[in-house]
């Protein structure tokens, strides 16, 4: 379609060139009418095959014509556009040059050798092209701004500011172009260049206080502080609930370490009605952001949120901001209420309900993790996370089949996340081997692996309950030990990689893991502890083992149906 465009409209004005310039060639040489009629029958043919696309065609009878008129511009215009299609910039130039020399009025010859040029990196000389069409369309404000363009281009940044000089003598100071001149001037290091346009700018639209503010911005970067205060504090003298001149100020102060001083105008712009609340939401989180708990401390904070929260309780961003306050704090409930609130008000932003579904999981409320991210889901149900927390509340009640699922669900919509999708994957493993489904369980695992094969809690898992079965035991062996790898002081990986050994039988190995694995463990859970006690036992500390069996029935937890027999000692290891 675009090609389209352009051939249809080279068209157009080719063919009123071509009028215009045989009314000038009748001056200067008359054709014979035979020769006029093939002239004309081999350009129109010409010009139709450069339609269709047949520029060897189209050329072909372009030469025609120039056999016919060697002098002929419209056709050198024309023959000079089809080279420069095929990058031929040295061809098309001179073509160029010699269209412009054959009918120096005509602006499309002109447009086409500023191109040329521009294409060869002749900028210098395609400028000059560009002010001579200037010289004859002097409203023409786009020919202003490609001239001083491609100025800017090769850094002539003088050049470029006279460019937009010209213009402003034509048609008088405008904002666009002061703007990009205080741009300019800048480059060149020029203050007065620059304060000098910003000052005819502040004289045009007085009403305008950013241009005096801009202005102050200017003297401050250039180390002439004095003339910035002074601006500044004429604008406040004019305006004193200007917010953005005082947080201008703010900053200037914490700059200078003046700290006072910049608490006494960050509270001044946070209870300005002009100054937009959006606005001051973000300033905060510049602070916070910042890093700088010298200049800005926690207390500083604090009171700046306590101002905006006596002032504009009843914005809801003023609230969530509110929120992430209380949550920095470890304020989890306290946030929660701040998000409870808010939804209360607007159910619609996916942010504020992921912020509380979060703080449910930081809480560890499974109640609040799956009522709201049920609720959740009626309002966002693309969203994969509320499937995931309302799986895993039901995984820590052991509501496996529910939380299938959810998982399911969830899954299908985290193609593009991976690291999520993984963690589905992950989830889906453990509740389906939960569920008894070892082989739809495994499969899960793997899907993980393929993703992300370093991913230590999946490669721990998957060996454990391969051990368990008694299934594929060097596999599980390569995954413990992998895990180990990656965590060396994680007590329940060594205790995995020391039990997959225990079941290939590598007994004094197993006994080296398990050994550091309790070293590891602050807490040694009755399933540790009877591990222990199994792996003693077969490497011929029988005394040694009844005391971590003794130990493991006192913990309780989990432990094997065979203890007592252990303890007992009728149990017959295999």
């Amino acid at each position: 379609m675009r090609k389209g465009f352009i051939l249809i409209t080279v068209l157009f004005f080719a063919i009123n060139g071509f009028a215009g310039e045989k009314k000038k060639e009748t001056v200067k040489k008359e054709l014979d009418e035979k020769s006029k009629l093939e002239f004309d029958y081999s350009f129109m043919e010409g010009v139709r095959s450069k339609i269709t696309g047949d520029f060897q065609g189209a050329m072909g009878w372009y030469d025609n014509c120039l056999k016919i008129d060697p002098e002929s511009p419209v056709v050198k215009y024309e023959i000079a556009n089809l080279l420069l299609g095929t990058d031929d910039y040295n061809g098309a130039l001179q073509l160029a040059r010699e269209a412009v020399a054959g009918n120096p009025s005509n602006l499309w010859y002109k447009l086409l050798l500023a191109n040329v040029l521009q294409k060869k990196s002749m900028i210098e000389e395609a400028c000059n092209v560009y002010a001579d069409i200037i010289a004859k369309y002097p409203d023409k404000e786009e020919f202003y701004l490609i001239e001083s363009g491609l100025y800017t281009s090769v850094e002539k940044w003088q050049k470029a500011i006279d460019v937009y000089d010209r213009y402003e003598k034509q048609n008088g100071i405008t904002e666009p172009v002061s703007i990009e001149k205080i741009r300019l001037y800048s480059k060149l290091n020029n203050v007065k260049g620059a304060s000098d346009e910003l000052l005819k700018l502040i004289n045009k639209f007085p009403e305008k206080n950013e241009y005096l503010s801009l202005l102050a911005e200017l003297y401050f970067n250039y180390d002439q502080d004095k003339k910035g205060l002074q601006i500044l504090n004429k604008l406040l003298k004019v305006d004193p609930q200007n917010g953005y001149v005082h947080l201008y100020l703010a900053d200037y102060y914490r700059g200078k370490n003046k700290l006072s001083e910049a608490d006494k105008h960050v509270k001044e712009a946070l209870v300005s009605d002009e100054l937009k609340n959006s606005f001051k939401v973000q300033y905060m989180l510049t602070l916070i952001l910042s890093g700088d708990t010298v200049k800005i401390t926690d207390t500083d904070l604090n009171s700046y949120m306590d101002i905006l929260m006596s002032k504009y309780s009843e914005d809801l961003s003023i609230r969530a901001l509110h929120s992430d306050f209380l949550r920095k704090d470890g304020k989890l409930q306290e946030a929660r209420e701040e998000l409870d609130y808010i939804l209360d008000k607007e159910k619609n932003n996916y942010m504020v309900w992921q912020e509380l579904l979060l703080i449910c999981n930081e809480l560890q409320d499974t109640n609040c993790m799956y009522s709201q991210s049920v609720e959740c889901i009626k309002y966002f149900p693309e969203q994969p996370l509320p499937y995931a927390l309302a799986g895993i509340s039901l995984m820590m009640r052991k509501d496996y089949g529910e939380a299938v699922d959810f998982f399911e669900r969830g899954v299908k919509l985290a193609d593009e996340q991976v690291q999520l999708r993984s963690q589905f994957f992950s989830y889906l493993g453990d509740c389906y081997y939960n569920l008894d489904s070892t082989e739809v369980a495994f499969r899960m695992f793997d899907n993980v692996l393929s993703i992300n094969p370093e991913n230590a809690l999946v490669l721990n898992n998957y060996a454990y309950y391969l051990s368990l079965l008694d299934k594929d035991l060097r596999k599980a062996e390569d995954m413990s030990s992998r895990a180990v790898l990656l965590e060396p002081d994680n007590g329940t990986y060594l205790d995995t990689h020391a039990w997959v050994l225990f079941k290939r039988k590598v007994y004094s190995e197993a006994l080296y893991y398990m050994k550091q694995a309790m070293e590891k463990t602050t807490e040694p859970s009755g399933v540790l502890y009877e591990h222990y006690g199994d792996i003693l036992y077969v490497n011929g500390k029988k005394e040694e083992a009844l005391a971590m069996w003794l130990k493991a029935k006192e913990a309780g937890d989990e432990v094997s149906t065979d203890l007592n027999a252990k303890i007992a000692g009728t149990y017959v290891f295999n």
